[in-house]
């Protein structure tokens, strides 16, 4: 599902278009989207919503710590160019974040964005496919964010030398893929005549546009908290001593 569009969504269509645009060159530390080549890539669908979201909490997490100079940015399987970040998700960045919110632009995947990225962690199983489809031969740097917090976990309990850097943590993280298994959610019935809900994809983090604005909240709640997490992860593997 695409995240600029959904039946109730006018809520964010409205608040969009209430955004202030920033003055060029008003607020860009190089941790706004650009046209350079990426540390650390994140993906979504419309790149205004999870992966911005993401994209800033991985900085926040990162800054200080080995891969603190790491250019993390994000991009979208179905960008339109331009667009603006959504504001529900915009309301989960830090206070001091307003200039990100205000600066950010959506930005279409490119096979280049792919191939320059060190690793790329995406929201869902179809965009990680979409950007190994952008650029083949890419696979063992993309992960879906959830995957890779439980691939972060299996490293965590190994031995070994911390990664030195991105390309490192990539070659770590492929080398345990698939020895953290994500069991998905048991279907459940709302009512005994009602047909079972489906699981919940544990390598998911669902779009929030298109639902509710409960719902829409609660998605954005998971991307903070699980990017958040991922990013505590990354710096203490990165920064334990070697057994």
């Amino acid at each position: 599902m695409s995240e600029w569009v959904g039946p109730r969504c006018a809520e964010h269509f409205a608040a969009r278009a209430a955004v202030a645009v920033a003055p060029a060159g008003a607020w860009n530390d190089g941790q706004v989207n650009d046209r350079r080549a990426d540390g650390l890539l994140v993906v979504c669908t419309a790149n205004v919503c999870r992966s911005p979201l993401a994209q800033r909490t991985l900085q926040h997490a990162l800054a200080g710590s080995p891969l603190g100079d790491v250019v993390v940015s994000s991009a979208g399987t179905r960008a339109l160019e331009g667009e603006a970040m959504c504001p529900v998700s915009a309301e989960d960045l830090d206070p001091g974040d307003t200039a990100y919110a205000t600066e950010h632009r959506a930005r279409q995947l490119t096979g280049v964005l792919v191939r320059e990225a060190d690793l790329i962690l995406t929201m869902e199983r179809e965009q990680r496919s979409a950007a190994v489809q952008a650029a083949p031969g890419s696979q063992a740097k993309v992960f879906t964010l959830r995957e890779v917090e439980a691939l972060l976990g299996v490293l965590a309990d190994r031995a070994g030398e911390p990664p030195a850097d991105l390309p490192a943590l990539a070659k770590a993280l492929h080398s345990v893929r698939g020895l953290a298994p994500l069991v998905p959610t048991e279907p459940v019935k709302k009512h005994w005549w009602s047909r079972p809900v489906e699981p919940e994809d544990p390598m998911t983090i669902v779009d929030g546009h298109g639902r509710s604005r409960e719902e829409h909240t609660a998605a954005a709640d998971q991307v903070r908290a699980t990017a958040d997490r991922v990013g505590a992860a990354i710096v203490a593997l990165t920064t334990r001593t070697s057994a």
